[in-house]
């Protein structure tokens, strides 16, 4: 079949569904959180859909290999990314894990146990705001480049389960958020600083925390609310109406601990068009569907919940280390289109034949899976 042809039938099939966007969600509202790093090409794409927004890993490991007492940063990782990233009019939220080897036995092992580990972590905030954010080095360097400086930070991933944390302890994860909301506050009173992506309802508890639980904890260890200013969610479920429960449970937690005004943000959202074998992929037609249902609960809801953007994981099939993450792109690993690209175009206001100047991914490195 021609490239043509598998496009008009995926757009075909896609109208056969029930009607996507028929309620309303702000511009800018919803983002992508891709899985492997994307090229030139596949930025253009995302703005052309709409997106204004990226959530792209910021790994303190490959900044800081080693010590930078020692050693001078690596930044050219990230600069390319931002670089890319800029030139399409898109900007950047990171979410900042990893610890480096010289800091902690496991990347996933935060850095709170010992004074040094407590003041290498602000050190590495504070280099990246002073980097990335208003006035930072990068667009000083840059100044061909559009002005889109970082002004949200996700701390952390996933902390409440033990892929992304070697002990989801609240306390612990209370310690790391003062550090950072204090530094970023301090560098940038423009930032916003929001909790890692809560895993809603892990499987396995324990040793994993539910987000709710979790949430709790992270309050009763007081002294926190002066550092963050959004809590973030993965609500990853069978079908998008269990969604509503988890950001139901976190909004009267917020509201039990007086913190009713702060934002909600869901940093990952998503399912695979793949069926089986996992409760989160549902097929082509069935992705497609819980888009529409997803981001339909969230324009209903925008407001009761105080939700400030929904990103969805992920862009293309290419990369995902996680059994439905190899297929919970919007587009094949080709950029061939699916039915929810063209459903996630309309909530954007993106253009749905975009997809079409898109020839094939540039070579890039993979990358491991927020999964």
């Amino acid at each position: 079949m021609t490239r043509r042809t598998i496009q008009l039938l995926a757009l075909a099939l896609a109208l056969a569904l029930p009607s996507g966007a028929q309620g309303y969600l702000p511009p800018g509202f919803i983002g992508i959180s891709p899985q492997n790093p994307a090229n030139a090409k596949d930025f253009r794409l995302m703005r052309e859909a709409g997106i204004s927004s990226v959530r792209l890993p910021f790994n303190w490991i490959t900044v800081e290999p080693e010590s930078p007492t020692v050693a001078e940063r690596h930044w050219d990782g990230f600069d390319h990314e931002v670089r890319l990233a800029a030139e399409a009019g898109l900007r950047i939220m990171p979410f900042v894990a990893s610890s480096p080897k010289w800091v902690a036995p496991e990347g996933i092992d935060l850095p709170v146990t010992h004074g040094w580990q407590r003041r290498a972590w602000a050190s590495f905030l504070r280099a990246a705001v002073r980097r990335y954010g208003d006035g930072g080095t990068f667009w000083r360097e840059n100044l061909d480049l559009p002005y889109l400086p970082m002004r949200r930070w996700e701390i952390w991933n996933e902390e409440n389960i033990v892929t992304f944390n070697g002990d989801p302890e609240p306390k612990r994860f209370a310690t790391l958020i003062r550090i950072a909301g204090r530094v970023l506050h301090r560098e940038e009173p423009l930032s916003t600083v929001i909790l890692g992506g809560l895993f809603g309802r892990p499987l396995q508890i324990p040793p994993n925390i539910g987000s709710g639980d979790f949430l709790a904890r992270f309050y009763q260890a007081g002294h926190v609310k002066p550092f963050f200013d959004g809590v973030g969610l993965h609500p990853y479920v069978a079908d998008a109406k269990a969604m509503g429960g988890q950001l139901r449970n976190l909004r009267r937690i917020m509201r039990r601990y007086g913190d009713s005004r702060t934002p909600l943000f869901v940093t990952e959202l998503g399912w695979g068009s793949q069926s089986g074998p996992t409760r989160w992929q549902r097929g082509t037609f069935g992705q497609a569907h819980q888009l529409t249902k997803a981001f339909s609960m969230l324009s209903a809801h925008r407001r009761e919940w105080n939700v400030g953007g929904a990103w969805w994981f992920t862009w293309s099939d290419d990369g995902g280390n996680c059994v439905f993450c190899q297929s919970a792109g919007l587009l094949t690993g080709a950029r061939q289109p699916k039915p929810s690209w063209y459903r996630f175009v309309e909530w954007t206001g993106g253009n749905p034949n975009a997809v079409g100047t898109a020839r094939g991914p540039e070579a890039a490195e993979p990358a491991a899976s927020p999964e």
